[in-house]
């Protein structure tokens, strides 16, 4: 029995130095060879294991099953965008919504164990999700003007849930990104004469509540916050963005005010940068 224990302590040690190593590799801390060497010295098979089997190496070594699931893959791929068009519209929305949920499925599960390979995957879900419904806006004739916002919408929605799930912040940003497009849409039809001030009024009040979330949320969950403050950072010129791109009629000196604003953005980071660096990078 002591034995069996000493061996049970051993194990667990060197699987806490390898989780370790596994760390400073992530974190850049240690040079790739140097965490290889490591991970050589303290991993019984003397290997470093890559468990991602799209891998180059795993694909120059691997069996044929992985190049036939590769195959079918790829000629599944292909089939539903040659024949997408002549499905039915109950079976496009079934075909497109169980891409989806295959893709962003398989992210979920890999998300801890092959970060690379699931992130790729998020991504390849959510430039499908904005295709296959702008694709299906198209295909059957739909009004662009009353179904573009709400698919807008649901993307953003979508990808706000699932970036903050899966704590992927570029997905997260583009969420909100899609709801403040449709934020800005909504209000150039209420207000297409809007002045500065209100433009001002509009924007900032949510740059505000961002930063704020920013702040709670450092404290509260970890990974969220640097995305709700970088949503905040891009609230903050959003009525100088808005009054140039998606508005006409606005006088040249908006441009020297976005100027300006950048310049207090930047000086604003400057004398807090001992805050905000640690809610990005917590």
């Amino acid at each position: 029995m002591p034995g069996k224990r000493d061996e049970l302590l051993n194990l667990e040690k060197r699987d806490i130095i390898l989780r370790e190593i596994q760390y400073w590799r992530k974190s850049r801390l240690l040079p790739e060879q140097y965490c290889d060497f490591l991970t050589n010295i303290y991993d019984d098979e003397a290997t470093v294991k890559d468990n991602n089997p799209i891998s180059l190496h795993n694909l120059q070594q691997g069996s044929i099953k992985i190049w036939l699931f590769g195959f079918g893959i790829i000629s599944l791929i292909f089939l539903i965008s040659l024949y997408f068009s002549v499905f039915p519209w109950p079976l496009q929305l079934a075909t497109a919504l169980s891409v989806l949920i295959v893709c962003y499925g398989y992210s979920a599960v890999l998300r801890d164990r092959q970060k690379v390979f699931s992130l790729m995957l998020a991504g390849i879900a959510s430039i499908l999700t904005l295709g296959f419904g702008l694709w299906i806006i198209e295909l059957h004739n739909l009004d662009p003007l009353f179904w573009r916002p709400i698919l807008i919408g649901f993307c953003g929605l979508l990808w706000c849930i699932l970036g903050f799930v899966l704590r992927i912040g570029l997905l997260n940003y583009c969420g909100f990104a899609f709801w403040g497009l449709l934020y800005g849409g909504f209000f150039i039809k209420i207000r297409p004469d809007a002045s500065m001030l209100e433009l001002e009024l509009l924007w900032l009040p949510l740059c505000v509540l961002m930063v704020w979330l920013s702040w709670l949320l450092y404290h509260r969950i970890s990974g969220v916050a640097g995305v709700y403050f970088g949503v905040g950072a891009t609230l903050w010129i959003m009525p100088e963005i808005d009054a140039l791109l998606l508005r006409q009629g606005y006088p040249q000196w908006v441009s020297f005010l976005l100027l300006t604003k950048i310049a207090v953005g930047l000086a604003l980071l400057f004398l807090f940068r001992k805050k905000w660096i640690t809610w990005v990078t917590s």
